[in-house]
């Protein structure tokens, strides 16, 4: 089943934009999708940076961090690498942050078009690599903004 959403997935949302685009940049970035969404339901654990767990971060830095030099690990620090991406203007690959626990950045994600984005959840209702929509109430109150980070 999972395999079928995934494909559904890359039908609908992903393939158009690849279609339409010759840069190495959205190769990478469609890579970068299907790789996340092919961890969807690995579970989530603090510090995670592979398959057997991850979490936010983590994910972020499995995915890129092959690609992307100097990638850092952390999302605050995530956050400050890149180029500012502004609201409205996300493509699937760029890296989509929030703040969680009223502070600073303290959660990231990987934007995957129309409007969604994979993640690590760690809340009591939600674990694990999941897909979420930015316009939830949640995320949407505490998005902070988008980076691209691909070369």
């Amino acid at each position: 089943m999972r395999t079928v959403q995934i494909t559904i997935f890359f039908l609908l949302f992903i393939l158009p934009t690849a279609l339409f685009s010759t840069e190495k940049e959205d190769e990478l970035s469609l890579a970068a999708v299907l790789e996340s969404l092919s961890l969807k339901g690995t579970p989530y654990i603090l510090g995670g940076t592979g398959p057997r767990g991850l979490d936010c971060s983590g994910l972020v830095y499995h995915i890129y961090a092959p690609v992307v030099a100097s990638l850092p690990r952390r999302a605050i620090d995530q956050y400050k690498f890149g180029t500012p991406v502004s609201k409205g203007s996300e493509k699937p690959g760029d890296l989509v942050f929030f703040n969680t626990e009223g502070w600073t950045v303290t959660h990231v994600g990987i934007y995957l078009g129309d409007q969604r984005f994979i993640h690590a959840a760690s809340g009591i209702k939600t674990k694990g690599i999941v897909i979420s929509s930015l316009t939830a109430p949640y995320y949407s109150q505490r998005y902070v903004g988008a980076r691209r980070i691909l070369p």
